[in-house]
């Protein structure tokens, strides 16, 4: 095997070879996790914790968080644990970005807040930027790997990402804090803790935020506002109710993909154009075209200089959990957590065009005149994006019983969700301006002649998600020895209506369930007080996206404006699962926090979308098998009293089977290859000194090279990045409490780097190259951020 690893790599690898100083520290088991205090213990940098879980697990929790940038989104938060490879698409964390865990994609993790899945319901992407504010988040966990019996998914063959909201304080306070950085980076956020009321059974907290930034290269930015609120009633006797509500309005312009082609002619800050299109001035009885209007000359065709203002990404969202734990007896519980989320946005390049038209042989009889000219001749500049409304109610139940040496779980998972996808037209202005920025406003969408409203899309997609779970965690040898033995029969019913629409024809339906049994056995045996071992097995699957049902119908034709006759084809995908297997090893000390697992990974119909973003379509294929094994280290120690280390490195070696069949004539030669965007080194390290109030820390991600399409003909090299920071906590005064400084610098040299678009999943371009008659396509890629950095003002009141 030829391997070609960085200096860093290198330096990683050495640190869990070294034995670790004397650290001091107090200790306080509360069971899975051990807490420890802050001074200068192996887990005092926050990024590793004593687990005690039969399988591969990683965390941070808020000492952590509470050091990195406020605007931070939780791919940041975890960029450095082991498996782990995530981009952001700007170094402030607003504008999205993507994760892969052990090659798995986002769309094939579960993640959750609160127990609350927050995947989208369709097609099960992730959308990190919507979430909770950074200084609300306590902990982030990653199972890698190996999804949790209970959990609440139907789309998670590779773990799942929990997300847990702070506790509300005991004592009340009003906490303000204001950051500012590179790219004119405002964030101002205010939280109101009650403080125990009720005679100390309840307290609450409730939060505030606004950012602002603009983007560090082309036009347009991010505007964000964030309410969090959390609170927990005593019931007593053990019993209580938490509840949750997270709430965000956010508006941003997106950064342009580029392929290298692109890079290599207009430079890596090439991004969407400030020149706003205008309409050709109407003539009645003649046909003007925006598309091919002098003064737009470019904007629609070659490079496409799409206007940065129609490239925007307009989203709301609210997510209410309740999580409500009461105690039966002192050795029977059951626990109740309702949830739902509601989606509504838009989202993609808006600016489309539509031809007017009144005839019986199109859909409504044509659009009506748009350009006012008083006829129906013309192809207009309009504003439409991909508009989607999703509401997601849902439930988990559990009964939990301990019997002698046996902690039994029984449980049942139920969601309905209504995810509602459409794409309705508005007019433009010749400023840039659309008459309808959120879509949402029926009076100003364009109207086909016998009323309807013209749609690029129309569709509508119930899914019923449900799971029964059993787990049985049997204590032995006087707890040396643990098994856990589970299963969960889940299933998710799919009712997909596509109604008639400018890109999908006619009325058409399709119904699908896709179901698995999917069995899991941990074992956890204790060598001695500091040393243990852990085996894990697990199945996992994932149902295909909503995606994979649209635009079935063809052979059709309008009739009156009514779309009569067309085949409906059948659903090109089928289920993906997949089997995981971990042997692992732990060793923990107050000095020395070590972890370290070996994998194998084996997929059955493994599912990829081949993405062309010229076009913007995408199909979904199942490729195969395929394989991954490797290994993941992971490790935290303290220098001294004062100086803490962590460490992890991670290799991967994935490998389809099977030759990819793109229709019933040609294939492509995937067999053999390697999954695209799954490099096979990972690195991470932070050191850290903190002491009396002050503190500063360095940190190094390294991610190697990875291929960029699925037949491996086009990649991109590896790059380390280097973040730092610094803070400090000034004595208080009579009114003010806890004043802190802190200082945030991402990318600290400078370095430029790409990252793979490959949208929100697992969208892959399938060959940059021709193979044989099927055209080669070019990947684009994100341009990496440049040094960036924030300082942030924080006081109690």
């Amino acid at each position: 095997m030829h391997c070609k690893l960085t200096r860093l790599s290198l330096l990683i690898s050495g640190i869990f070879m070294v034995a670790g100083t004397t650290a001091y520290a107090q200790t306080t088991d509360i069971g899975t996790v051990t807490v420890q205090g802050n001074g200068g213990t192996a887990q005092a940098t926050g990024l590793i914790q004593q687990e005690e879980s039969p399988k591969a697990r990683s965390s941070v929790n808020h000492d952590y968080m509470e050091k990195q940038s406020p605007t931070g989104n939780p791919y940041q938060m975890i960029s450095l644990l082991p498996g782990v490879n995530t981009y952001d698409q700007d170094g402030t964390g607003l504008f999205g970005g993507n994760i892969r865990v052990r090659g798995f994609n986002s769309d094939q993790l579960g993640f959750s807040i609160n127990g609350a899945p927050v995947n989208d319901s369709g097609s099960f992407a992730v959308y990190p930027q919507e979430y909770t504010d950074a200084e609300n988040l306590c902990d982030i966990f990653v199972t890698q790997g190996s999804t949790d019996t209970e959990a609440p998914h139907v789309g998670a063959s590779g773990g799942n990402i929990g997300m847990t909201m702070c506790a509300p304080e005991d004592q009340q306070r009003v906490r303000v804090s204001t950051s500012v950085g590179s790219n004119s980076l405002w964030k101002r956020y205010v939280r109101f803790d009650s403080g125990k009321l009720l005679d100390g059974r309840f307290k609450f907290f409730l939060s505030y935020s606004k950012t602002t930034a603009d983007k560090f290269k082309g036009a347009g930015g991010a505007d964000k506002q964030h309410i969090d609120f959390n609170s927990k009633l005593d019931l007593g006797q053990g019993s209580f109710i938490d509840a949750g509500f997270m709430y965000n309005n956010a508006i941003n312009n997106n950064y342009r993909s580029l392929t290298k082609a692109q890079i290599a002619q207009f430079g890596p800050n090439y991004d969407f154009s400030t020149k706003a299109p205008v309409h050709q001035p109407g003539v009645n009885g003649t046909a003007q075209n925006d598309s091919t209007y002098a003064p737009n000359a470019g904007i629609n065709t070659g490079n496409k200089d799409l206007y940065y203002g129609y490239n925007l990404n307009p989203f709301k969202n609210w997510l209410a959990t309740v999580n409500g734990h009461f105690q039966l007896s002192p050795t029977a519980s059951v626990d109740v957590s309702p949830y739902f989320w509601y989606g509504f946005g838009t989202g993609g390049n808006q600016l489309q065009t539509i031809t007017e038209g009144n005839a019986g042989n199109l859909l409504g009889g044509g659009v009506r005149d748009v350009n006012g000219d008083g006829d129906t001749k013309d192809t207009v500049f309009a504003y439409e994006g991909s508009r989607t409304r999703t509401y997601r109610p849902g439930v988990t139940l559990k009964y939990n019983q301990q019997i002698d040496n046996h902690k039994l779980m029984f449980g049942y998972w139920y969601e309905r969700a209504r995810h509602q996808q459409t794409g309705q037209y508005s007019r433009i202005d010749n400023n840039g301006n659309p008459a309808d920025l959120w879509q949402n406003n029926p009076d100003l969408w364009l109207r086909n002649q016998d009323g309807s409203v013209v749609q690029y899309r129309d569709t509508l997609t119930v899914s019923t998600g449900k799971s029964a779970f059993f787990q049985d965690s049997i204590s032995l040898m006087n707890d040396k020895l643990n098994i856990q033995a589970g299963a969960r029969y889940s299933s998710i019913d799919r009712d997909f209506t596509n109604y008639p629409s400018q890109s999908a024809g006619g009325y058409y339906t399709v119904k699908k369930s896709y179901s698995d049994l999917l069995p899991s056995l941990g074992v956890r045996f204790q060598l001695d007080q500091a040393q243990s071992v852990f085996f894990n097995a697990a199945k996992n699957f994932k149902a295909p996206g909503n995606f994979s049902y649209f635009g079935l119908i063809s052979g059709g034709s309008f009739v009156n404006g009514v779309y009569t006759g067309g085949t409906v084809r059948n659903v090109p995908v089928d289920k993906e699962t997949s089997w995981n297997y971990d042997l692992g090893y732990r060793y923990n000390t107050d000095k020395w926090t070590f972890s370290s697992s070996v994998f194998y990974i084996d997929y059955r119909n493994r599912i990829a979308t081949a993405y062309n973003p010229d076009t913007a379509t995408k199909t979904d294929y199942n490729v195969g098998d395929s394989t991954s094994k490797g290994m993941e280290l992971e490790s935290g120690y303290a220098l001294s009293k004062n100086l803490s280390l962590y460490g992890s490195l991670s290799y991967i070696k994935s490998k389809m089977k099977d030759s990819m069949k793109v229709d019933a004539v040609n294939s492509l030669p995937t067999s053999g290859k390697e999954y695209p965007d799954t490099p096979n080194w990972l690195s991470g390290l932070s050191l850290q000194y903190q002491q009396d109030g002050w503190y500063v820390f360095g940190q190094a991600k390294y991610t190697g090279r990875r291929y960029t399409t699925l037949v491996n003909d086009d990649a991109i090299g590896g790059y380390t990045v280097f973040n730092a920071g610094a803070g400090a906590t000034f004595p208080s005064t009579s009114w003010l409490k806890k004043p802190t400084v802190r200082l945030n610098v991402y990318n600290l040299f400078d370095k430029q780097y790409l990252n793979l678009n490959s949208g929100s999943g697992s969208q892959f371009t399938t060959n940059a190259n021709a193979v044989g008659s099927i055209a080669g396509t070019a990947p684009s890629f994100y341009v990496g951020a440049p040094r960036t950095f924030t300082v942030t003002l924080t006081a109690d009141f």
